[in-house]
Formats: C-alpha cells, structure tokens, sequence
C-alpha cells in the first residue's frame, strides 16, 4: 500500500523558473533514493504536488517540503492511501506555465492567481492531472 498527498502553496517574492528547476534536479536524487514518484505544477506563481511512495517516506519528505522557505501558504489538502500510483515512472514530473496546453487551462475555467482553495481537494487533483495528460496535435 502506497500513500498519496497533494499540497498546495504559494511561491515567495523572487522565485523564478530556474529556482523550480533546480529543486525538480534535487528532487530526482532524493526521490528515486526514496522510492517516491510525483508531479509538481508551477503555475502564475503556485505550486500544486502529488508525492505518493511509501507512508513514511512520504511523511519524511513533506516535513522537508513543509520546512522550505522558498513556498508559502502550504496547504495539504489531500492524504491518502491508495494501491496505484499516479506517476509510476516518474520520479518527480514537472510542468509550467510554459509547457501547459492553454486551451486545456480555458477548459478547466482556470483564471491566473485563481487560489486552489475555491476547490475542493479532488478538483485540485483532476487539475493537477489534467495538466500533465498528453496533448495529441490536430
């Protein structure tokens, strides 16, 4: 049995791309380390992430996650126990607001700023994994 969490925050005056990037090249270490897969959105300035692995391994990483002064306004909004994982063969995906499909955003209705906690958790979820579905070209 795998656990699943999904937080959300909000990043802190000056964090840029590069600075995610560095995390997700950090995040790949410890969490293939640690056995923990995941997905993390960066969007207009907020974070939304799946972790799912191990109970402990999981709790272990959002004391970290939780500790890290680069985000603000941590929310967890999901903890869980499942049998599946979500992001089986990824150690830590990401996506931007560069590398999102723009008509997929206009059909989830979602305005830039908009805060997740007009959501509710699984809302924040089929989001979240609707933002890293694959886009097939017309």
């Amino acid at each position: 049995m795998y656990q699943r969490i999904l937080y959300t925050s909000r990043a802190t005056d000056g964090i840029t791309l590069r600075n995610v990037y560095d995390v997700i090249r950090v995040s790949h270490n410890r969490n293939s380390d640690s056995g923990l897969t995941g997905a993390l959105l960066f969007l207009d300035g907020f974070f939304i992430q799946v972790l799912e692995g191990a109970p402990y391994a999981v709790d272990e990483r959002y004391k970290r996650i939780a500790a890290d002064d680069r985000h603000c306004e941590l929310e967890l909004r999901i903890k869980e126990s499942t049998s599946e994982l979500l992001f089986p063969s990824e150690w830590m995906a990401l996506k931007d607001d560069s590398t999102i499909d723009r008509k997929m955003l206009s059909s989830q209705c979602y305005e830039p700023g908009m805060p997740s906690t007009r959501f509710n958790p699984q809302q924040v979820l089929d989001f979240l994994l609707s933002c890293f579905a694959p886009t097939t070209a017309m």
